[in-house]
């Protein structure tokens, strides 16, 4: 079975997707924070709407992808799945590769339905001027967000108490990339462990792609760059846990 192949299947035969966890996580969470937009512009008065229906989108893309590509390699250890993938001819790279690329476009759903409910529940202006611009800066960030998914897809492994660990990362990195608050604005200590993530790249361009700002071309550089750097630590991570584990043949050594 070829790469392609394997992600169209994962994409159509997404086992999680069927859980009610990611349903809400995809569907009825956007919804919720934009109820809270909503109230606090009617508090507020601000009319300045589209940057907080975007932070709304990428809030819940990065939920799905931390409990969904964060438990990929787990959860096969769980059902007891990994057995057969280390013994089949595919690579277990590919395997994760495969469900992490699949999860990040399935979290594509959360921006789309995060724009949907804005503008025709909530009236928000989303206010993008050019298209064409913000989908590439949207499949940058999904890149870096596949990225993201396969470090933590290796690093989740360590814990069988996987989900605490999630639920301790899951506002701290979204701080930390820029979501809320621009990355130039934290302190001087953070900001180089902000910059050395993928997806803080990614969200700014996202942002500056919004803002039709020139910078968005070098942030997708910067963002695709820094990915690379992830993708071949995330390679060597897994080949090393597939080795050990073809190695000594206890599912135990992960």
């Amino acid at each position: 079975m070829n790469f392609v192949t394997l992600l169209l299947c994962e994409i159509k035969y997404f086992t999680n997707f069927q859980n009610k966890m990611y349903q809400f996580l995809l569907f009825f969470q956007p919804l919720l924070f934009l109820a809270i937009i909503y109230f606090l512009r009617e508090v507020r008065g601000d009319a300045e709407s589209g940057q907080f229906v975007v932070a709304t989108a990428l809030l819940s893309m990065w939920t799905y992808v931390l409990y969904s590509s964060g438990s990929a390699l787990t959860s096969l250890k769980w059902n007891e799945t990994l057995t057969l993938l280390i013994a089949a001819p595919t690579s277990l790279f590919q395997v994760i590769l495969t469900k992490t690329i699949a999860n990040s476009f399935i979290a594509l759903i959360s921006m789309i339905l995060s724009f949907i409910y804005g503008r025709f529940i909530f009236q928000f202006p989303i206010g993008i001027h050019n298209y064409a611009l913000f989908f590439i800066a949207v499949l940058v960030l999904l890149i870096s967000l596949s990225v993201v998914g396969l470090i933590l897809a290796a690093v989740f492994t360590i814990s069988e108490n996987v989900y605490s660990y999630q639920n301790l990362m899951l506002t701290p990195v979204l701080l930390l990339c820029g979501v809320f608050i621009p990355v130039d604005q934290f302190p001087s200590l953070l900001q180089p462990i902000a910059y050395a993530i993928p997806m803080t790249w990614g969200i700014q361009s996202v942002y500056q792609a919004l803002e039709m700002s020139e910078a968005v071309y070098f942030s997708m550089s910067v963002t695709l760059g820094v990915s690379f750097v992830f993708f071949v630590l995330a390679f060597l991570i897994i080949r090393k846990m597939e080795f050990v584990l073809r190695k000594s043949g206890k599912m135990g050594a992960i």
